[in-house]
């Protein structure tokens, strides 16, 4: 948009030499040529590179050739009709852009010729002129310089988004690497005592109860044969027990309820805590370590940060998704917490993290985690600390 205005107000001082010099069908011709050419070299010259033409000596194709030839034939034409140098201003803004060189140095020629040889125009006429073609140049340099540095400007934004965006990667695929080193970790301990308990405790109640076996076999009066017998059903039980105990290890499933109880036990003492959590058992174990790493998070932010009474965490199963609320308020917001109860959000991700206590941080991981499980995330401090997180099933 820069390049048009200039243009046009190059073209109108321009055409204020022009009535001087020319007059009628001439000045017509003039106009119109004068137009024609400043439309083809602006259309010539679209282009994103900013170095081309004779400044490198190499034109790379058919509209650098075009707008080359064009601008040099321009700049020729005073030589042989010396009232064509009015085209000079319009042509020199053109050959600002282009870098033109032999161009440029035919039209010093051409204004040289046309001031020593022209009778036609007064000295003042080629002076106004030679102003004008320099204020073109000018304005042509300077608004390259500004497209240039607005080009430079969107490709810093751009490479800045591109490295945020693979941050945000990178943090995502570190959480979840984190988070399977954890379920890993409790994998191997889970299956050492599984393995512990069965050959340890297991064989040693298997023998018990072969021995007790034979005890009954030798002693079947009475009252002893019903006291080993009682006592072969406890050992029996304890052994179905170890059994149900050593299968539960070896599953890889996590208590959601037990384990978020656990994460909100330091809230109790300070706070008036409300859990809630109402869902089914086939959660994936992802969207678990998630759930997790967020209530983890929200609860140290409350802890460190908070000065109000209640606290709310809210874990329910919808058919779509799961919802998490996790909110810190006072007194006078519970009316308006019990409200939000039933408020469900499957808008695109909004995070506003309004970072007045100093823990960008902690938010920022809480999103990543969110998203991380395709959630969505919407953080507030109005009346308190409040995450509302939405998990698609």
């Amino acid at each position: 948009m820069n390049r048009i205005i200039d243009k046009i107000f190059i073209f109108i001082l321009s055409i204020f030499a022009m009535c001087i010099i020319m007059h009628g069908n001439y000045f017509l011709v003039l106009f119109y040529v004068s137009i024609v050419v400043s439309a083809v070299d602006y259309y010539l010259l679209s282009r994103d590179r900013t170095e081309w033409g004779l400044a490198s000596m190499k034109p790379q194709d058919a509209k650098e050739w075009a707008t080359l030839i064009i601008e040099t034939i321009c700049m020729i034409l005073p030589i042989f009709i010396p009232e064509t140098i009015v085209l000079l201003p319009v042509i020199g803004y053109d050959i600002a852009r282009s870098r033109n060189y032999v161009g440029a140095g035919i039209g010093i020629i051409s204004l040289i010729n046309v001031w020593k040889s022209a009778e036609s125009m007064s000295n003042y006429v080629i002076l106004y002129i030679l102003a004008v073609t320099g204020l073109a140049v000018f304005l042509s340099v300077k608004s390259e310089s500004l497209y240039v540095a607005r080009r430079e400007h969107r490709r810093l934004r751009d490479d800045s988004q591109e490295k945020s965006e693979k941050l945000r990667d990178q943090n995502r695929e570190i959480l979840l690497a984190r988070d399977s080193e954890v379920h890993n970790a409790q994998l191997s301990e889970r299956n050492r005592i599984a393995r512990e308990i069965h050959d340890n405790v297991g064989h040693m109640l298997s023998r018990a109860l072969l021995q007790m076996g034979a005890l009954l076999a030798i002693h079947k009066e009475e009252p002893i044969h019903s006291e080993l017998e009682s006592v072969r059903e406890t050992l029996d039980t304890a052994m179905n027990n170890i059994r149900s105990s050593v299968h539960d290890l070896h599953d890889e499933s996590i208590d959601m309820v037990s384990s978020l109880t656990e994460l909100a036990k330091p809230l109790e003492e300070n706070y008036h805590l409300t859990l809630d959590i109402d869902i089914s058992d086939d959660m994936q174990r992802p969207v678990k370590y998630a759930i997790i790493g967020i209530v983890k998070e929200c609860i140290s932010n409350i802890i460190k940060h908070s000065n109000n009474t209640n606290v709310d965490i809210r874990l329910l199963e919808h058919p779509s998704m799961y919802q998490l609320v996790v909110h810190d308020y006072g007194e006078s917001a519970k009316s308006e917490v019990e409200d939000r109860k039933t408020k469900v959000s499957v808008g695109s991700v909004d995070m506003q993290e309004k970072d007045s206590a100093g823990v960008g941080m902690g938010l920022e991981n809480i999103r990543t985690r969110a998203q991380s499980v395709g959630g969505t995330c919407n953080i507030t401090d109005d009346n308190g600390f409040r995450v509302f997180i939405t998990i698609p099933r």
